[in-house]
């Protein structure tokens, strides 16, 4: 099973003591989200079955779709909303755990496209909402590719508002090894300029950044990938999208 094969590709050292924790999503058909971690991860009923389009927006959304769109199943919205959430379980407390992949595409602010990803946005985030309501977090942590290519209204709906004390998270601030860069999606030799599509979110009120890097093996230094065991075009060959690697800490309070 798909649990069993991550489990096997993220143990690195046969003789590790901690073996991995995942959780694979059941909604978004082939775009499902999955989670992994050593700590104890806990299943959330709102992420645990498919999180259906409301009826309304698949009218809407189809009814801006080419008649080959409506037929090509890479678009169908049959298998749900790409989102799982989970708590970890981790040093006495609990985090909240989301990640999505909004839809991609679209030539325009009023495209249907652009439509999809707002009501994806607004649906994740009533969720989140919803298991804020019934569930007592310490952090909250939203991650994904927000694709925000027509306009960043998807990232304006997904920070906010939550239910207190977590109210409003905020985007990890993350370059390139270089301190400048931001792109996040590869888009050399595509016809679209590299962009900033990926993001991490996080609520400021239980958690504070320490550190973080976008990954590109083709940025580091040649000792950093000896001691990785990477190549410089490692990342070119795992695809398109570079991995955000952030460090969290938890806030201390009186």
């Amino acid at each position: 099973c798909i649990r069993d094969r991550v489990k096997t590709l993220m143990t690195i050292r046969p003789d590790e003591d901690e073996s991995w924790n995942v959780d694979v999503g059941a909604s978004g058909g082939r775009q499902r989200g999955l989670i992994a971690g050593r700590a104890k991860l806990e299943t959330l009923p709102e992420f645990s079955s498919i999180v259906p389009y409301p009826a309304a927006d698949v009218s809407w959304i189809v009814e801006g779709m080419t008649p080959d769109e409506r037929a090509d199943p890479s678009w169908s919205m049959a298998g749900g909303i790409p989102v799982n959430g989970v708590v970890v379980h981790t040093s006495g407390r609990k985090l909240l755990v989301v990640i999505a992949d909004l839809q991609c595409c679209g030539d325009g602010p009023e495209s249907w496209q652009e439509v999809r990803r707002r009501v994806e946005a607004r649906e994740i985030r009533r969720l989140i909402g919803q298991v804020l309501r019934r569930v007592s977090v310490d952090g909250v942590i939203l991650a994904g590719d927000f694709n925000m290519v027509n306009s960043t209204f998807p990232m304006a709906i997904l920070t906010g508002p939550y239910p207190s004390p977590h109210a409003g998270l905020i985007p990890a601030e993350l370059y390139h090894s270089d301190g400048a860069t931001t792109w996040t999606w590869d888009g050399r030799g595509t016809p679209f300029p590299s962009n900033t599509l990926d993001y991490q979110l996080y609520g400021p009120h239980g958690l504070e950044m320490s550190s973080g890097l976008i990954l590109d093996t083709e940025g580091i230094s040649d000792e950093s990938r000896e001691q990785l065991g990477l190549e410089i075009n490692t990342s070119m060959r795992t695809g398109t999208h570079r991995p955000l690697l952030v460090e969290y800490k938890w806030i201390e309070r009186n």
